[in-house]
């Protein structure tokens, strides 16, 4: 109950009650294409587009085309030629998402969160499908992998807080697919496609929102985009700061303090060096030597205090050992103290550039802002069917993707606004229960009306009692 004593679903009353209203503002993207040329059927594809969105929100544990086709009422086969046929443009769909973050949800305050979801898989001829390791197993299988861009902000004072906004998903393709002709065209790989690493993908989603005007207060992600110096060196270049997990003995740094040669004599280093005698060293042995160590509480979470102990050092981070030369990348480094269940002390570390007159709270917050793409690969998969999809082609694929997406937009959008009606947020499966509410709800009240009119008749009442259970159940 919110305070006023309201309930969500009251709140969830109003012109985005029902899906609908959301979607007419990415009609266009479903009648015409990118060049402003059309195609024949585009109202049908528009309308079809609009159910799979309805079927994507209604309960059901898995979200294929098969269930729904059954909840939209229409031959299989059409939503089939919408997922893996039709000519709409996924990346157009995604674009609109980074440009018109509602104002319920943007902030000074907000984040890009990089990372990879794995969605498992049988068989070999999904698109991208390979053994390969898949976090949502926590262990190598047989699945595909994908790299995704969310914008989150941080919640005032407890984690469950955050807001959260999708940017975009990309597949990560094996070098094997992309140099493999017949496989390629078997699942209708553009040519224009090829082997990017999950950084390099990452980047371009990162670019995508960055060129269309949307500046993050930070970027972070875990230690498979941090340990990359190209990932890093990319974000330094575009002037977008970043909070990034590293690998606590990989790197090598130097205290912040050196002094860096640029020339020596007349000869003009082309990079700076440090000094010989330095003391080179890795998160690991930073750690093991500091007693600077400080208990920090970055926010609530729903077994009381989140809290730990961190220890901030400004460094330098080192291009090559042997030659001495180090980068521009002068940042904190922050280590995160964690003592396990069994007594064994976890480290974990973080480069925060561009972050220089951060506080040690805010550099821990900001570190900790993370979690919230693992809530939304849980929701997405678990209310919107991420993945459920049973095609094997690239454009079946980003076409379904892209359609849970914008599901979970609609849901975030009224999350936030319910918020801002007053009390905590709500969680989005909150949310996505009181949209099917309101939405049979208000079936029912018409039911009402049309069996007055039709006397009661029990064959109208039969139809309409299917209907509901084909929308609203598994049945």
């Amino acid at each position: 109950m919110h305070p006023t004593g309201c309930t969500l679903e009251t709140v969830l009353i109003h012109r985005h009650a029902e899906a609908q209203y959301f979607m007419k503002e990415y009609r266009n993207i479903f009648t015409t294409r990118s060049d402003g040329k059309s195609w024949p059927r585009r109202n049908g594809t528009w309308m079809m587009a609009s159910g799979y969105n309805q079927a994507l929100l209604a309960p059901a544990k898995k979200k294929n085309m098969q269930l729904i086709a059954g909840r939209v009422d229409v031959p299989e086969d059409r939503v089939e030629q919408f997922i893996r046929e039709s000519p709409w443009e996924y990346e157009r769909l995604q674009v609109h998402l980074n440009v018109n973050i509602p104002a319920a949800i943007m902030s000074p305050h907000g984040a890009f969160i990089v990372d990879e979801v794995g969605i498992t898989k049988q068989g070999k001829h999904s698109v991208g499908v390979q053994r390969q390791y898949n976090g949502a197993q926590g262990k190598v299988g047989n699945s595909q992998v994908a790299v995704d861009l969310i914008y989150a902000v941080p919640g005032e004072r407890r984690n469950a807080d955050q807001k959260t906004w999708p940017l975009g998903m990309d597949i990560y393709l094996p070098e094997h697919w992309t140099e493999d002709r017949e496989r390629r065209k078997e699942v209708g790989i553009p040519d224009s496609v090829v082997f990017m690493t999950k950084p390099q993908i990452a980047l371009s989603l990162i670019d995508r929102a960055l060129d269309q005007g949307l500046m993050p207060a930070f970027v972070t992600a875990d230690c498979g985009y941090g340990d990359s110096s190209e990932f890093r060196k990319h974000l330094r270049d575009r002037h977008v700061p970043y909070v990034l997990a590293i690998s606590p003995g990989d790197i090598r740094v130097v205290n912040a303090s050196v002094n860096v040669m640029t020339g020596n004599g007349t000869r003009q280093r082309t990079r700076g060096t440090f000094p010989e005698g330095t003391a080179v060293e890795s998160a690991t042995d930073i750690a093991g030597r500091t007693d600077c160590w400080k208990t920090v509480t970055w926010s609530d979470g729903t077994k009381g205090k989140m809290k730990g102990e961190f220890s901030p050092e400004m460094v330098r981070i080192i291009d090559n050992t042997a030659k001495r030369y180090v980068t521009d990348e002068l940042c904190w480094l922050l280590l995160e103290r964690i003592e396990g269940k069994s007594g064994v002390v976890e480290l974990k570390a973080y480069l925060c550039w561009g972050m220089d007159s951060a506080s040690l709270k805010h550099l821990v917050k900001s570190a900790h802002v993370r979690w919230t793409i693992e809530q939304f690969h849980r929701d997405a998969k678990q209310l919107l069917g991420l993945d459920s999809f049973e095609g094997r082609s690239w454009k079946g694929w980003h076409h379904h993707i892209s359609m849970v997406l914008l599901a979970f937009a609609f849901l975030s959008l009224l999350r936030a606004e319910a918020q801002n009606s007053g009390g905590r947020l709500p969680s989005l499966r909150q949310v996505a229960r009181a949209v099917v509410l309101e939405v049979a709800t208000r079936e029912l009240m018409m039911e009402r009306i049309r069996l007055k009119k039709y006397r009661r008749d029990s064959t109208r009442a039969k139809y309409e009692a299917e209907f509901m259970l084909r929308r609203f159940s598994d049945w």
